[in-house]
């Protein structure tokens, strides 16, 4: 039997004669992502051989294939394929706790209500140029794509008290307002924001495994359609047709000629006027359609329809020497040593106590933005600290992608990149290039405990 470390889990294990690694890590209880089911027809289990490559037999003919198309370095090889006939250590190249929930993501919910008349607020979105991302990635990997962002979408529209109605290859479409909602028009619009913010965070994550470029573009309309089921008996499901759903798509894709990424019509507009910022507005005739329509880009909330939205009162807001402070959790709810991962919006705030003293930073290491941490809201055991996430010594932080460190009391960096190549590159994906400039501090935030509270003084929302 070899013996097999996993990096950067560090965690060892056994692997049997003949056993494939994936086999052997899955059975170890390595969340390995392996989207095609272990059959060389996507690459998301790939993995970077660290030692021991004289034990790994040459790449059998369906995985010298993909490599070839892919171009993989010697040294990336499938854990599907793999099967070591020695000791090795390998670091996985597919990380994250998406990748974990993908198959359990949230089931859509389901309504009596059929064939009535109502107005709601109709949301699509499309990922942005997908046509030309299908054609470059395997087909596996596209799908890999669609659930990761999917996941993640469709969690925030049903967090919004949404009902997704249906995906239509690289499309969601969602309902708001099914039961007749008063607040269902700014929750749409605030899906649509959520969203944008989420793809924000999903781009870095693309642009380091596949090399493309992720945005997408949401168009939202406030009007009458029919709700009813449709489908053959015993799959049916819950739709929405009528024009207001056509209109709801035209200025979703209103946004690739006007350079915007959100867009709602001036119906719901006039649904949300004093609870939204807008950036712009443009008159355009949509297809199929006569007269010229009045659609508006939608920058923000007011912090007021925030506040009625989220529950967060004014107590959770305080000005002291200066600065705006913002109210986080319980002190009691982060022990010593501990971690939380805070969602903003706008970014992911990282608490640690650490020697009694509570730090705050951004969760984006500053050399590719990657997040140090996972969150864990999703996780069976919230609490526990996976093994794939950065670590804390002392006071020191170490990035589990390249191992920049950084001091946390200061900021400053400690070492910058220890991970890369001496050209700068990183093994296995030189085709990126020279990634090592741009050294940069961690961006902290000073935090106070009050009253039994976690405040930090953070930056407006933008």
């Amino acid at each position: 039997m070899s013996e097999l470390r996993s990096h950067p889990d560090n965690l060892r294990f056994g692997c049997s004669d003949g056993e494939t690694l994936l086999e052997a890590a899955l059975r170890a209880g390595l969340p390995m992502a392996h989207v095609c089911g272990g059959n060389a027809k996507c690459s998301t289990c790939r993995i970077w051989v660290m030692q021991g490559a004289a034990s790994c037999p040459a790449r059998n003919r369906v995985e010298r294939q993909l490599a070839d198309q892919l171009g993989l370095d010697p040294q990336i090889r499938l854990a599907c394929q793999l099967r070591p006939s020695g000791n090795l250590s390998f670091r996985r190249l597919v990380l994250d706790e998406t990748d974990l929930i993908m198959a359990s993501q949230l089931e859509g919910r389901r309504t009596s209500k059929a064939g009535e008349l109502r107005k709601v607020a109709i949301f699509f979105s499309d990922i942005q140029g997908f046509t030309g991302l299908s054609e470059d990635l395997l087909p596996y990997d596209v799908m890999y794509l669609l659930n990761r962002y999917f996941a993640q979408t469709g969690e925030v529209v049903e967090a919004n008290r949404g009902y997704i109605d249906k995906f239509i290859g690289d499309g969601m479409m969602a309902l708001f307002g099914m039961n007749g909602e008063a607040d269902a028009p700014l929750r749409a619009v605030n899906a649509g924001l959520q969203c944008l913010a989420a793809a924000d965070r999903m781009r870095p994550f693309f642009k380091n495994m596949y090399d493309i470029s992720f945005d997408i573009r949401i168009g939202i309309h406030w009007g009458e359609a029919v709700i009813g089921s449709l489908g053959a008996p015993g799959h049916e499901r819950l739709t929405a047709v009528g024009d207001a759903v056509n209109m709801a798509s035209r200025t979703e894709s209103a946004n690739k000629e006007a350079g915007t990424r959100l867009l709602i019509t001036d119906t719901l507009y006039a649904q949300v006027e004093q609870a939204v910022e807008v950036a712009d507005f443009i008159r355009v005739r949509l297809p199929g359609t006569s007269e010229r329509h009045t659609l508006h880009e939608v920058a923000r909330l007011t912090p007021e329809a925030m506040v009625g939205l989220t529950g967060i009162q004014k107590q959770d807001q305080r000005r002291f020497a200066g600065r705006d402070w913002t109210r986080l959790m319980a002190s009691a709810d982060l022990p010593e040593g501990q971690h939380r991962v805070v969602a903003r919006d706008d970014f992911d705030l990282i608490l640690i106590r650490n020697n009694g003293r509570v730090i705050a930073f951004n969760n984006a290491c500053p050399h590719v933005n990657l997040p140090f941490f996972n969150r864990h809201e999703d996780l069976n055991d919230p609490d526990a600290l996976r093994p794939d996430e950065s670590t804390v010594k002392g006071s020191t932080l170490s990035c589990r992608w390249h191992n920049s460190r950084f001091d946390l009391i200061t900021g400053e960096v400690i070492s910058w990149c220890d991970l890369l190549q001496e050209d700068g590159t990183s093994e296995g994906m030189e085709m990126l290039g020279d990634i090592s400039k741009n050294r940069a501090p961690l961006k902290t935030y000073s935090v106070h405990e009050w009253d039994g509270m976690l405040w930090a003084a953070l930056p407006p929302m933008p």
